[in-house]
């Protein structure tokens, strides 16, 4: 090989050498950590990274980031559409310190636009102070999921704009507040299901700009087990819980509407409502119940209203066996 050849084909190695590390480290549909990962790698199946937030950063928008094994994976801040999924068996955790890279919040969804999806995770806090914030975004999707030991909330959903929060499948337990649900502009639409909210100081929490359903989930040992009342004068809370367990909270098993002037409508469907301290309260004479099918039992008092509220009874609900059992307002055929 002639001198000049070689010293072209040294330079042709040198530049294609230095284009590898370009070429690993671009964006890839889908992504991968792992615990022998390196957040130097290419978040590649064969070299995989070690933490979220860096996977984040090299998923192409509405890709997916995958856990490979079982280890923790830190604190992140989601700011475009992705997944998050850790296969079922694989423990993928999140703890929470204060002032880490999310300043004290588990994954902060803020992608803008677009949809996210959170599966298979279990965050807990060890200073910080909330799990989840989804702050923007069209949905959040929330699946098999756990959250614990949150002083804030478990999950906090605070949207400027319409918004859906899609949870099943999930626990929040031990949190200041399970989810605590609000909008400032347009709607934050919830649909909660097969949910589990235990020992937090209210359950779930809805507030402004509120609606949607919660199926099939218990809310058990809170303070408060659900709670649809609004802050904001001229904002409303409408909700239906169908099929789910009410009990043993130490105050108000359902709270609905509070001192502030703001229509509250909740539908409670083919549910019981037992054990609690009061098992239905309605606040507000802007405010009303409406109870179909449902069993409100072992309760201190069952049914209480303050400062007027209604609760209109579809014929076909057990009122009994509570220390004060507490009236409905009126009667109606069943829905």
């Amino acid at each position: 090989m002639s001198k000049q050849s070689t010293i072209t084909h040294l330079a042709l190695t040198a530049v294609l050498a230095g284009l590898v590390p370009i070429a690993a480290m671009a964006a890839a549909q889908r992504t991968f950590v792992a615990s022998n990962g390196s957040d130097s790698n290419a978040c590649s199946i064969t070299f995989p990274c070690r933490s979220f937030n860096i996977a984040i950063g090299q998923t192409l928008p509405n890709g997916e980031v995958i856990v490979l094994d079982s280890a923790g994976y830190g604190a992140a801040t989601i700011t475009q559409p992705v997944s998050i999924i850790a296969p079922p068996g694989i423990y993928a955790g999140v703890s929470v310190f204060t002032g880490g890279p999310t300043a004290g919040v588990g994954l902060v969804v803020n992608p803008g636009t677009g949809k996210v999806t959170l599966r298979g995770l279990t965050i807990n806090n060890i200073s910080g102070t909330t799990g989840i914030s989804y702050q923007s975004g069209d949905a959040l999707y929330v699946d098999n999921v756990v959250v614990t030991n949150f002083p804030t909330a478990g999950l906090s959903a605070s949207v400027g704009a319409n918004g859906s929060l899609f949870v099943t499948n999930s626990t929040f337990h031990d949190n200041g507040t399970g989810a605590l649900l609000s909008a400032s502009v347009g709607t934050l639409t919830v649909s909660i299901d097969h949910t589990l909210f235990a020992r937090n100081s209210v359950g779930a929490d809805f507030r402004d700009a509120t609606a949607g359903t919660v199926h099939d989930s218990t809310l058990s040992g809170n303070t408060t087990g659900l709670s649809a009342a609004p802050t904001t004068g001229a904002k409303t809370s409408k909700l239906e819980v169908r099929d789910c367990t009410i009990a043993d909270n130490s105050g108000v098993g359902v709270a609905v509407g509070s001192g502030v002037a703001a229509p509250v409508l909740v539908s409670l469907v083919s549910s019981l409502i037992s054990g609690n301290v009061t098992g239905v309260q309605v606040t507000g004479a802007a405010n009303s119940a409406y109870v179909s099918d449902s069993t409100i039992t072992r309760n201190t008092t069952g049914l209480v209203y303050v400062s007027s509220g209604t609760a209109v009874s579809g014929r076909d609900n057990r009122l009994i066996n509570n220390g004060t059992n507490g009236v409905f307002s009126s009667t109606v055929d069943k829905l």
